[in-house]
């Protein structure tokens, strides 16, 4: 009895049963050819702008060094002496780290010496280096007193082949096998030291960090396909576009212009956020489908980065999580069952009319539901194939009406 009913199910609906599988191989193939991704990280950015954006995280500000700046000291390569000043006068308002996200490799005086006596009497200082670049002469080297007490991080970014960082580092590995804190871990870490919060290796290459399980992104990861996955690589839940943090001029610092412990407890950033300083990138926030949005500056993409460690460890705050493959194949399987049932059911009612009107409004509704599901579940930090499940819909209703 239960078999004949099987039967039946199955032979009522044996066209779904072949096209479902056979769109969801198709749709697989052309995602493992990379076809998909440039729309999939079109859909994963659009997501990105359209979720409410989060509360600003004052526990992070930035010295943002600007055209007028420039004008105010005369020259656009500032000598060592105007970055003496800054850190003692940021130094006064007792910062729990302060971040130089400014090149200090050569001396440029005057003041040399006095920026030194800065770097070597600041212990809760962070400046840059550069590890990677296809030349030797791309490699840019610490400040020479703070790389000799670990008090620099590699400040390298991760641009996708679309000019867009959708990714940050929490370590470099170099040709050497070396590993190298990146600048914003580097910061993160040592602000998260003095609320005894440590970073822990627990298993393999997954490490704990306060309230957070932190994972290596993977070359397949979400809509990204073989893509370069070297180092400690993590994907970034971006706070919301450029401008988002405090931002204040250097000649607000140097000059006395906020109040004496603005800085008090906070991570300070120093670091260029002006066109002139060649410094700017693209990220899911600078662009919609309608028109170019504004760059966000190297300094605040490390900020962000940083907001994402320390509030992932102290309050829990989610990183942007992935299913793992077989789990995606299964996801689209399930979007090429319901166009394929959906069409199906319509295509044997009989009736053209009957069947156009409501085969294009059920399908419309379904597309509806796939959308709002998969963006409710990027709300709650869950990058779900959408392309790929939408064109496994689309694809399985329009082969079973031809």
């Amino acid at each position: 009895m239960l078999w004949n009913k099987c039967k039946n199910f199955f032979s009522q609906w044996y066209g779904v049963w072949i096209t479902a599988p056979s769109v969801t191989g198709l749709v697989i193939l052309l995602r493992f050819l990379g076809l998909l991704q440039a729309w999939e990280w079109a859909t994963y950015d659009q997501y990105m702008r359209l979720r409410p954006l989060e509360s600003p995280d004052n526990r992070i500000a930035i010295v943002g060094i600007n055209e007028d700046d420039v004008r105010a000291v005369g020259q656009p390569i500032f000598p060592d002496a105007i970055y003496a000043k800054l850190l003692n006068k940021l130094k006064a308002m007792e910062p729990k780290v302060i971040g130089l996200d400014i090149y200090r490799d050569l001396p440029v005086e005057p003041g040399h010496q006095d920026l030194v006596k800065v770097f070597e009497s600041t212990s809760n200082l962070v400046g840059i280096k550069k590890v990677v670049g296809e030349r030797k002469n791309d490699v840019i080297e610490a400040p020479p007193a703070l790389e000799a007490n670990n008090q620099a991080g590699a400040n390298d970014v991760k641009v996708d082949p679309d000019k867009k960082i959708r990714r940050g580092y929490l370590y470099l590995t170099l040709q050497n096998g070396e590993n190298v804190w990146s600048f914003a871990s580097h910061i993160a870490l040592r602000y998260l030291d003095t609320f005894d919060i440590s970073l822990k290796k627990i298993d393999g290459y997954k490490f704990q960090l306060g309230k957070t399980i932190i994972e290596p992104f993977e070359a397949n990861d979400g809509g990204y396909i073989r893509a370069d996955a070297g180092g400690y690589l993590m994907l970034l839940n971006y706070r919301g576009p450029s401008r988002y943090f405090e931002i204040v001029s250097m000649m607000d610092i140097l000059k006395d212009r906020v109040p004496a412990d603005w800085g008090r407890d906070r991570i300070i950033l120093i670091g260029a956020v002006s066109e002139g300083f060649n410094d700017l990138f693209s990220t899911p926030h600078s662009s919609n489908l309608i028109k170019t949005l504004e760059p966000m500056s190297g300094v605040e993409v490390h900020a962000n980065l940083i907001s994402q460690l320390i509030s992932s460890a102290m309050n829990g705050r989610s990183l942007i999580k992935i299913w793992a493959e077989p789990l995606e194949w299964v996801w689209i399987l399930f979007w090429s069952l319901v166009g394929a049932a959906i069409t199906w059911k319509w295509r044997t009612a009989g009736g053209v009319s009957y069947f156009s009107i409501w085969k294009v409004l059920t399908m419309f509704v379904a597309g509806i539901v796939l959308f709002a599901s998969t963006y409710t579940a990027f709300v709650w930090n869950f990058w779900l194939p959408v392309i790929p499940a939408f064109l496994g819909l689309t694809a399985s209703a329009v082969t079973i009406t031809t």
